[in-house]
């Protein structure tokens, strides 16, 4: 199997680990707060990679270029500890789909950036396949929009900024990881060094928002906790290893979409959680979609061959 075929899997397992870290962390958010479930969730996780980094390679931090651990560690600030927040909370005022349907924008956001500051490119076909790709998952997450009628017209509006503020640091987020991945590191010793940075900066941001009175009341209990246990796993822990096996085999723009295909695989997930009835645009959207990730693995292909 090619290293472009590896990572366009570890996207699409990205994609589907993050489905239930959205779902779990939408659940635990509501009962703990956003800010507590970003605090917990990455200390959690922190621990979890620096105790697999002791047991396996003797040591806690892995040893790599003070540039390549710059760019990994600014990108776990972006993603993990700002992004994140902005992402949780997003999720707790409008729901995921919503917020899913914002994230949307930060495969071209990255792309973009990832062109227009490094010159990375992308053949023909994976730029179409991209393009039809983001217009698929648009399509389905435009069809299946959370209803937000019965929120506040302010509420809505904060919940639209921070869903869009969430997408661009994801995308630059990725693009620093991507910098950091190219001169060599491993992709856990990456997931190990953001995770450290989000866990590092994550609680400052906690503290001022003790301090500043702006935590929300928390409905602590087993069932917000194992939720929490199990969005830790599937997001900080295997969704972000996934994610940057992805970036380093294929590139940002590739892994960037394939990972953006989160509002499509929510639909079968809600439609088995909560029963609720998938459109026929949903399955149009999700069959383009689909075309346009096969686009992309011939893309990828040539240009690894």
């Amino acid at each position: 199997m090619t290293d472009a075929r590896i990572g366009e899997l570890a996207g699409l397992a990205t994609a589907a680990l993050w489905v239930v870290s959205s779902l779990s962390f939408t659940a635990a958010g509501r009962r703990l707060g956003a800010t507590r479930v970003n605090l917990l969730r990455t200390l959690g996780a922190a621990v979890v990679l620096a105790f697999v980094q002791w047991m396996w390679f003797g040591q806690w931090l892995p040893r790599t270029e003070v540039a390549a651990m710059l760019w990994l560690a600014c990108s776990g600030l972006l993603g993990l500890t700002i992004g994140d927040q902005f992402l949780f909370t997003g999720y707790v005022m409008l729901g995921p789909r919503t917020v899913s349907l914002l994230m949307t924008l930060s495969p071209s956001l990255a792309a973009t950036i990832a062109w227009v500051c490094f010159g990375e490119g992308m053949t023909g076909i994976s730029v179409l396949g991209m393009l039809i790709t983001t217009g698929g998952v648009a399509w389905v997450t435009l069809g299946r929009q959370e209803v937000v009628a019965d929120r506040d017209a302010r509420t809505v509006r904060k919940g639209l900024l921070f869903g869009l503020a969430a997408a661009v640091c994801q995308a630059l987020g990725m693009v620093m990881a991507r910098r950091g991945l190219v001169s060599g590191v491993d992709a856990f010793d990456a997931q190990t060094i953001r995770m450290y940075a989000g866990a590092v900066s994550v609680i400052p941001v906690a503290l001022f928002a003790h301090r500043s009175g702006r935590l929300a009341p928390a409905q602590a209990s087993s069932r917000a906790l194992g939720v929490l246990a199990v969005g830790t796993v599937s997001g900080p822990l295997l969704g972000v290893y996934c994610s940057m096996v992805a970036v380093k085999m294929v590139g940002v723009g590739v892994a960037s979409t394939l990972i953006g295909l989160v509002p499509v695989l929510i639909l079968p997930a809600s439609w088995i959680i909560d029963r609720q009835r998938i459109s026929t645009r949903a399955w149009i959207g999700a069959i383009i979609a689909v075309a346009g990730i096969a686009m992309l693995a011939m893309g990828s292909g040539s240009e690894g061959r």
